[in-house]
């Protein structure tokens, strides 16, 4: 299988370096088009009127890797200039590792989750990693995680679904398990900081929403590796009679 890596914390990331170093031991073929710098929470923004260069790198060739490049633009247009403009060849796309947890309202923003959401809409399947952590050494969990469960996670992504995968601090926190949940809420108490004449967006996550709810908020506030099917569609199924007859 070819596996695309993308990413949105730039293609030196500690992230997807562990990443390439876990799919390297198996017998898939690896490609990587990443962002050359970090590019977090900028959605599902793509480029159209700046202009995208590309770069190719040396530096994964020892691990044998051929098709490795950095883009000067966002992870949506990694996934359609692999497409359209280098002409790759893949099968799936796994994006991250992020620094950083991408649950809830996050995959809104998540420039991670965009770039799955991207091969969606190509009808390519695709993989979202997160993780909590920060430390660099937590990411060869994460990867291992991944690897171990590769093939799971593919058939529940086929044939062009997204799988969100976020994982626990496992050098703070003690894996209680995995958890398939339903997208949550997080609100992150956003508010402005004013230096001189410019404002700039503070805020730390918290958990937001009933206690409850089978949320992947919930479960990985709880310690547990979460697992949330996604797509492109924002259609509310549940209002559309609703909404037909109050337009009757």
């Amino acid at each position: 299988m070819k596996i695309l890596l993308v990413n949105d914390d730039s293609i030196f990331a500690p992230g997807i370096k562990a990443m390439i170093s876990a799919i390297t031991k198996t017998q898939h073929e690896i490609l990587v088009v990443a962002p050359k710098y970090e590019m977090s929470s900028v959605g599902h923004h793509m480029s159209l009127r700046d202009p995208v260069r590309v770069q190719k790198i040396d530096d994964y060739a020892c691990f044998g890797i051929k098709n490795a490049f950095a883009l000067e633009g966002t992870p949506v247009d990694c996934i359609k200039f692999a497409k359209y403009q280098l002409k790759l060849d893949f099968d799936l796309v796994v994006s991250g590792i992020n620094k950083g947890g991408n649950v809830g309202s996050d995959v809104v923003y998540s420039g991670t989750v965009a770039a799955c959401i991207e091969a969606n809409i190509l009808g390519i399947p695709s993989i979202a990693v997160s993780s909590t952590s920060y430390d660099d050494n937590d990411y060869d969990f994460c990867a291992d995680f991944i690897v171990k469960n590769l093939d799971k996670l593919v058939l529940a992504a086929q044939p062009d679904k997204v799988i969100n995968v976020n994982l626990p601090d496992s050098t703070k926190t003690e894996i209680k398990g995995i958890k398939i949940a339903v997208q949550g809420n997080r609100d992150y108490g956003d508010h402005y900081v004013q230096e001189g004449e410019n404002f700039y967006i503070k805020g730390y996550p918290k958990y937001y929403g009933d206690i409850d709810e089978e949320t992947d908020v919930k479960y990985l506030d709880l310690g547990y590796i979460t697992i949330t099917p996604l797509t492109f569609s924002m259609v509310d199924h549940t209002s559309l009679k609703k909404v037909e007859d109050i337009f009757k």
